[in-house]
């Protein structure tokens, strides 16, 4: 990260912050870390930021516009928000049977866990429209794709947050899913992996906005028609050319 960049750091739980001083303990440049709860104005002026970074964020929000409206007023002109979100009703996960994969990985979208205000699990392919229809001009909309064919890593990571949601979940009364369920479900994914047919996929999706010039107001344009292909590299996903329309 070029080492002049000034960063600010906005979220509600002070714990949160914490570890995000750690993480940028070796930025040369300036940092500060806000307590703010984004359901309010964005305790930052007009115009004062260059790039807004929100990742996982909106979906937690009852208001995605207000956010979205916000993020138009602090950018200066010409200013830059990438705004990325994981649409977690895409989750692919091998190991159990159809039926209660589908309910298992559906109650995880669905589920607005005690640090969340509301939930919507396909919230990462309604980006672009999202954006489309705030202050801000859409530039374009990206897919991000994690991987893996072992249970490690992210893959270990984010099944065992779904484990851990749904159980809670269950506990305080708000799952669709049995404490049961949850578990046989689990064990159906460590038993693919034992037998080496184990596969965790999850998509994301990037927009790219900008903060629109004055003469942009008036003369609204819409974003180049985009399509692409993923090819896999190096045991990763490299996105394939976009074309305008």
């Amino acid at each position: 990260m070029a080492p002049r960049i000034s960063l600010v750091g906005i979220d509600r739980s002070a714990e949160s912050l914490r570890q995000a001083r750690g993480t940028l303990q070796e930025h040369s440049g300036p940092t500060a870390t806000i307590v703010a709860d984004l359901r309010d104005p964005v305790p930052c002026a007009d115009g004062s930021a260059d790039v807004v970074l929100s990742y996982n964020t909106i979906e937690c929000l009852p208001d995605p516009q207000a956010m979205l409206v916000e993020v138009a007023r602090v950018l200066r002109p010409g200013g830059r928000a990438i705004m990325a979100h994981v649409d977690f009703d895409s989750l692919v996960i091998a190991g159990a049977d159809a039926d209660l994969d589908r309910r298992i990985c559906h109650a995880f979208a669905d589920d607005a866990q005690s640090w969340m205000d509301h939930a919507d699990g396909r919230i990462g392919r309604k980006l672009g429209l999202l954006v489309a229809q705030s202050p801000l001009r859409l530039v374009g909309v990206e897919p991000m794709l994690t991987w893996s064919t072992a249970f490690s890593g992210h893959a270990e990571g984010r099944i065992d947050q779904i484990r851990k949601a749904l159980l809670s979940a269950a506990r305080h009364g708000r799952g669709s899913v049995s404490p049961a369920e949850v578990e046989e479900w689990y064990a159906a994914v460590l038993e693919a992996d034992r037998l080496g047919g184990f596969f965790f996929s999850e998509l994301a999706f990037i927009a790219v906005a900008a903060s629109p010039r004055e003469e942009q107001l008036t003369n609204e344009v819409a974003p180049p028609a985009q399509d692409g292909v993923a090819f896999r590299r190096d045991g990763g996903w490299t996105p394939g050319r976009s074309t305008a329309a």
